[in-house]
């Protein structure tokens, strides 16, 4: 997109929200201030659906971005923005748990893993998860690795995220 259609855009869409608020501020009925004021919600509501269904496509989750606009506009009519948000947030942590065990079973050499990641990624795709869900595969190694060896005194397995990540790049050659 260039600059000046993301220019027009961006006027777009504030000249919209200005024009709903100067219709709020000039209603001559309680009622009809309501009805902008809900109308200003829905058009925040939207503009929140589309810049996160925007930002997971970027990411190169394309046919993610539709599913999890659909869930997410489902989500948000029906119970609000917060349920938008807690939408995502689990989303985040329940991909982000599937995908930091199956790399903890890779890095202890689960043949299983392996499979798992060869038949679901390319390098490219793989890196890019890696990176979102970077957070979520040191949680998950502190809370089923550390944790318990701290606990009872097992011994616990060294963890290096970069070089599994070199591992990584190996295993998914083309």
């Amino acid at each position: 997109m260039k600059k000046k259609d993301q220019l027009y855009f961006i006027l777009a869409v504030v000249g919209a929200f200005f024009l709903l608020l100067a219709g709020a501020w000039t209603s001559p009925t309680f009622a009809e201030e309501q009805s902008y004021i809900e109308a200003i919600v829905m058009f925040g509501a939207l503009l929140f659906v589309f810049s996160v269904v925007v930002i997971v496509a970027a990411l190169g989750f394309h046919s993610f971005a539709l599913f999890m606009a659909l869930f997410l506009a489902m989500a948000v009519s029906l119970y609000g923005v917060e349920a938008g948000v807690m939408v995502i947030g689990m989303t985040y942590m329940v991909w982000g748990l599937v995908f930091a065990i199956e790399m903890l079973l890779y890095h202890n050499g689960v043949e299983s893993a392996v499979r798992w990641f060869r038949e679901r990624y390319t390098f490219r795709a793989f890196s890019r998860e890696y990176k979102a869900f970077y957070p979520m595969i040191w949680i998950f190694y502190f809370l089923f690795e550390y944790l318990p060896h701290r606990f009872t005194g097992e011994s616990i397995a060294s963890f290096n995220p970069q070089k599994l990540y070199e591992r990584m790049r190996e295993d998914l050659r083309p």
